[in-house]
Order: structure tokens, then sequence, then C-alpha cells
């Protein structure tokens, strides 16, 4: 098995567009990429809108190689329903979180509209509804969780994980659990017992709005998961996690308690083998470092 994930927060961008490959099959989870419209009170800086054209470019690579498209909610650093729709949908198997049920208006919007392009551009006959649903490729299965809710407010909506797993290795993706804020999210990790697990850590960096006793829950949510799995060997955290220019100060909570087994904590940037790039975390500091006339 292959994983490559095409960016992240740590790389620049907020995404969490993952490329899978089997011998049976090539997936791809959540083919979009987007900036932070407002951060410090501003616009994206040029320097992160020519990081997220390059990574759109990835995406349109590695799409066009997939056999399987998967998104796992609405929100647009997850999909685009405006751009290279037959670029990246036709000729797949399109996988999609269920837009009528555990969902909220905004992303009954955008699903609806998604599913109209479709429709326009005649790749609509593809789609299927993914919520619990298990595939079999060969030796590779794909398992589609039932919802979650995006975080700790409901209100948010709901996102589905994807577990892939075959002969030789298995990879959960959880999506926007942002933590997991949830227990049973949390018990749903460690009931797959991934070797990899890519995780969207808590967003810290919204501390005032949600309070430090829902972070410290999410931050021990995923010590128990590193405690209580005994196939995990990377932990990729990153997307909201990687929004706060201090999450090393969070990081090292759950350094602390990893047990005598080797386990790999560490950020998309650093699993890709990339330098860190917290563009959106230090858009101020970009904008005083590189000025816009």
């Amino acid at each position: 098995m292959k994983v490559k994930i095409l960016s992240s927060e740590s790389l620049g961008t907020r995404s969490m567009a993952t490329f899978v490959e089997t011998k049976d099959v090539k997936i791809f989870i959540d083919p979009g990429v987007s900036l932070a419209p407002r951060r410090y009170g501003l616009p994206p800086h040029p320097i992160e809108r020519g990081e997220m054209e390059m990574v759109w470019r990835d995406i349109l690579y590695y799409a066009d190689r997939s056999d399987i498209i998967i998104i796992t909610h609405y929100h647009f650093d997850h999909f685009n329903p405006k751009r290279d729709l037959e670029a990246i949908y036709s000729g797949k198997d399109i996988y999609i979180k269920d837009y009528q049920n555990y969902i909220n208006p905004s992303q009954i919007r955008r699903s609806h509209y998604f599913l109209h392009r479709l429709d326009e551009a005649g790749l609509r006959d593809n789609v299927v509804v993914a919520d619990g649903k298990v595939l079999r490729y060969g030796d590779t299965v794909i398992e589609f969780s039932y919802p979650f809710p995006h975080g700790v407010d409901e209100r948010l909506g709901y996102v589905i994980m994807v577990y892939i797993e075959d002969e030789y290795s298995s990879v959960l993706h959880t999506s926007d659990v942002e933590g997991p804020s949830s227990v049973d999210a949390t018990e749903y990790i460690i009931g797959k017992d991934p070797e990899i697990l890519i995780l969207d850590g808590p967003p810290t960096y919204l501390i005032n709005r949600f309070g430090g006793d829902v972070m410290e829950e999410a931050i021990a949510n995923i010590n128990r998961i590193i405690l209580f799995t005994d196939n995990l060997k990377e932990l990729i955290i990153d997307h909201h996690f990687m929004r706060d220019r201090e999450y090393s100060l969070w990081r090292d909570k759950i350094l602390n308690t990893i047990p005598s087994r080797i386990i790999k904590v560490m950020s998309v940037a650093r699993y890709m083998g990339y330098r860190e790039r917290l563009l959106e975390a230090y858009r101020d500091k970009l904008y005083e470092e590189y000025p816009v006339d």
C-alpha cells in the first residue's frame, strides 16, 4: 500500500487530499483544497494562493490516475463543485457522504449544487452514497464509517471516515473529526486499529471559541487511541491542528504518553518528507515579510 497526502495545513493549504494505491485499486479521498478567507483580519497572501494552485494541479494528476473518488463531507477544502469536474470524476466510481441524512443546511445546499453540476456534466450515474458501506477489490477492503459529528459542534454537520486495508497494511482517514472530539469517534478509531492514522487534530487555534476543556478532552482522546491500539505505527496529525502556530505545545502532551512500542507522531509535511510551512498560521508574518501593494 502506498499513501500519498497531497497537502494539508502543514504544507500551506487547507486540505486532507489523500491518494491511496494498492495492487488492486487506486483511491482518492477528498480532492479539494482551499484557503482561510480571513485570518488575523487578512485575506490569503499571494504565496498561499500560489501554493493552492500547485496543489490543485497535483489533485488533477492523481485524480486522473484514480479508480475511486471519495468525498467525506461538503466543505470546500474537501471537494470543489466548480472546477475541472470531468478531469476529476469522469470514468470514476464516486462515493460520497449521504446528502440527505446527518447533514446540516449549508452542506445540503453544497451537496445538491455538486450533484447538479455532475448532472450537467453527465457524471451523476456513477455516484453512490457511501455511509456504512464496505467495498472489496481483490485483497483490498474499503470501509466507510457511519456519520460522526464535524467536531464538538454538530451544527457544522457530519463526516464519514474511510478505512482501507490490504494484505500488507491499513490506513484510516478520519476526515474532520476535530480531535477526535467525541467518544464515539475515538472508539471507532480504536476499533479499526490502523497501522497508519491520518487524523484531523483539535482546532486549538479556536480555543477562545470552544474553551480549553474541549481541547484537553480531544488531546485525551488522542492519548487513548495511542494507548489502546495495538497496530498503530504512524500517527499523522494535521489539518485543524496545524492552523495554530503554537501547535507544538499541544503536540508535546501527546508525545509524553507514547508507550514503549514505537509510534511515530508527525505532521503531513514530516510524513511526506518536507519541512513544515504553516502559511495560514503565519499569514500576518507573510504580509510583514512580503508586503502586498
